[in-house]
């Protein structure tokens, strides 16, 4: 997949923007791409997915990095500017074409609570819709007591012993994906799965995948909800 074909739409429409108490920042791009069907197509024809062997409640395949190469030279200095950081000193960059497959009766604990995707401050997180569903999407949220928009290392374990305090009641845990606001949670943000829309934040803030209790787990690349994840540490 070479990144001459992955250049950035005449029709992008780039916006920044803070949410949340915290501030925290997010970077969308929607018609992120000329001709995202290339990553369509090679999803359907190379369809080598497995399941996560992470906390991802789904299926994944990796992509080549020139996926990410062209996501740095299309959107280098709008990444730069919203997060402060230097594209010079990426430490890691990973990506992986996804599909959330995991049904209701088999979720866990952690997929029922808003994640986040590191602790590090110096992450990103990417996401790229490949599919139409705006009836899913993805979700920011802000814990109540704790007032966190975000976990990082300084909030790890304060933050990881009050859940366990807040959940030991096992009446009190969820057997869905969390779509709306909880007693523990309010939404702050909120953004619809649709076709070629980007979204860039910090792997530290706390989110959740927008699944409703009627979405089809369709595993298949061609019909399913196709995204891409892709993570980059800096130094």
């Amino acid at each position: 997949m070479s990144s001459s074909f992955l250049s950035l739409s005449q029709n992008a429409n780039i916006s920044s923007v803070k949410f949340g108490v915290e501030s925290q920042p997010l970077l969308k791009v929607d018609s992120y791409l000329q001709n995202p069907q290339v990553l369509i197509d090679y999803a359907i024809n190379k369809n080598d997915f497995t399941v996560a062997d992470n906390y991802y409640p789904g299926i994944r395949m990796p992509l080549p990095l020139s996926y990410l190469k062209a996501l740095v030279l299309n959107l280098g200095p709008n990444i730069e500017a919203t997060f402060g950081v230097d594209l010079k000193q990426i430490k890691t960059a990973t990506a992986a074409f996804s599909i959330i497959t995991t049904p209701l009766d088999k979720l866990g604990f952690v997929h029922t609570i808003p994640h986040f995707d590191g602790l590090g401050k110096n992450k990103l997180a990417i996401l790229h819709y490949l599919c139409d569903m705006p009836d899913t999407g993805t979700c920011f949220y802000h814990h109540k007591a704790l007032a966190y928009d975000y976990v990082d290392d300084n909030r790890a374990v304060w933050y990881f012993n009050y859940l366990e305090e807040q959940f030991k009641n096992k009446s009190k845990v969820y057997n869905s994906y969390i779509c709306e606001e909880s007693p523990e949670f309010e939404k702050i943000a909120a953004y619809e799965c649709i076709f070629n829309r980007l979204l860039i934040y910090k792997a530290s803030s706390l989110h959740s995948g927008h699944i409703t209790p009627d979405y089809n787990f369709d595993p298949n690349p061609k019909t399913g909800r196709l995204t891409i994840s892709s993570f980059i540490e800096f130094n």
